[in-house]
């Protein structure tokens, strides 16, 4: 293998640890069935839910391109955890996310996830995806003070 410069070596590291993360994850299959969603309808239940902005899925392109759902945004008895579409909503809509053309804002859930997985000055350090299953109310209040403050 040739030298690679450093900054393809970081994004070949950063795509390596995406991948190995999003392979702890759940499948959209996995998630639909824990919504109560029967077998033989896939995950369309958990797309559903993704597209509604109610899930966090991201988007990963190896074994084959789908999204895999983080497994911290899930109560015990597999609904997601309250307050997460708000939680994404603000995020989403005063986060550091691009617009594209026609105004549409499009994520492939790795932004998100990025912040989720960043300790948190208003959460005393911890991570918001450490805090979320017990907490949920205080991440959403975190997440409007760092985005929806000022706008």
């Amino acid at each position: 293998m040739k030298n690679l410069a450093p900054t393809e070596r970081i994004l070949r590291d950063a795509a390596a640890r995406r991948e190995a993360l999003a392979a702890q994850w759940l499948s959209a299959a996995q998630v639909s069935a824990r919504l109560g969603s029967p077998p033989q309808r896939g995950g369309r239940r958990a797309a559903q839910f993704r597209r509604k902005g109610e899930l966090l899925g991201v988007y990963v392109t190896r074994p084959t391109p789908s999204y895999r759902y983080p497994t911290w945004q899930f109560c015990s008895d597999g609904q997601p955890v309250e307050h997460l579409a708000e939680i994404l909503r603000a995020l989403r809509a005063f986060g550091p996310f691009q617009y594209e053309s026609f105004g549409l804002r499009r994520s492939t859930g790795w932004g998100e996830v990025e912040w989720f997985l960043s300790p948190h000055a208003l959460l005393n350090g911890s991570q918001p995806a450490e805090v979320l299953t017990v907490d949920p109310a205080r991440v959403l209040g975190a997440v409007r003070i760092e985005f929806e403050s000022g706008h």
